[in-house]
């Protein structure tokens, strides 16, 4: 304990208190705190894959965002309220040890350089409207508040791990063809009854060591099947059935067509 400490308690009248040696119980309400303060940090560290000489930046971190959680102790507030008497701004946290592409002011670089440096996060300074971050190829710490995030990788302070940038190009896969097919055929040449050859000798292939497909030869591709057109019934009319017990028709006697006179013949009047 500093002298500069007892003479703070002294001059406000605060009594102090020593636990036993090797007696945690005793103090139990701050040693719980650096427990969950221990725990925490070791998970960011193993997360961020930094070393654990990064734990000063770390635990400040921590317990930065720890004052902004709401408690049980305060009634569901958080202690930045508590202290401040307003709610706190969450929209500046970040994921602690994750990518950053931070910017390069221009009297930093010249026209033909990168206007962004990658780095790693790691807090939040006092005193600065910004991010703290620090580069592993420079070894340097730079505070900026202009700085792009990429939460999903933690590159750590590896060179080779920071310049890595995943790729999510979908490239396809070259088609293997074996460049010999005359082997797998199982057909002899062609020869005439003297044992010549119909075809001239072939030339030796020279083998291609970067090319996996040979450009004179193409790959079979699969004939397609035939269409087949679906099958439709004929239509066929609907036949009606005979009426065998409908009776006939009888036709009513004043429908009958009436009778024609007997033919007479014209008699002509024939002068005498």
């Amino acid at each position: 304990m500093s002298k500069a400490f007892i003479s703070f308690t002294e001059l406000a009248g605060i009594e102090r208190r020593h636990s036993t040696r090797n007696r945690p119980q005793q103090n139990g309400l701050a040693e719980r705190a650096n427990r969950t303060m221990g725990e925490r940090i070791t998970a960011m560290l193993s997360e961020s894959q930094l070393p654990a000489s990064f734990w000063g930046e770390c635990i400040s971190s921590m317990v930065h965002v720890w004052n902004m959680l709401p408690t049980a102790s305060l009634s569901g507030t958080t202690p930045f309220q508590a202290f401040y008497k307003r709610k706190p701004d969450v929209s500046h946290l970040r994921v602690w040890g994750c990518t950053a592409y931070v910017h390069v002011q221009r009297d930093k670089r010249n026209s033909l350089q990168p206007h962004y440096e990658k780095c790693v996060f790691i807090g939040y300074p006092a005193g600065y409207k910004g991010w703290k971050f620090y580069n592993p190829v420079t070894k340097r710490t730079v505070i900026s508040e202009r700085a792009d995030f990429d939460e999903r990788y933690f590159p750590g302070t590896s060179k080779a791990q920071l310049e890595a940038v995943p790729s999510f190009a979908c490239t396809p896969e070259p088609l293997q063809v074996p460049n010999d097919t005359s082997s797998h055929s199982g057909l002899p040449p062609l020869q005439d009854e003297g044992g010549d050859n119909h075809f001239p000798p072939a030339r030796p292939k020279t083998p291609t060591p970067s090319a996996s497909v040979p450009p004179e030869e193409k790959p079979v591709l699969p004939l397609p099947l035939p269409v087949i057109p679906p099958f439709i019934p004929p239509v066929i009319p609907p036949v009606t059935p005979p009426q065998i017990h409908a009776p006939l028709p009888v036709t009513p006697p004043t429908a009958r067509a009436p009778l024609e006179p007997p033919h007479v013949p014209r008699l002509l009047d024939v002068e005498r």
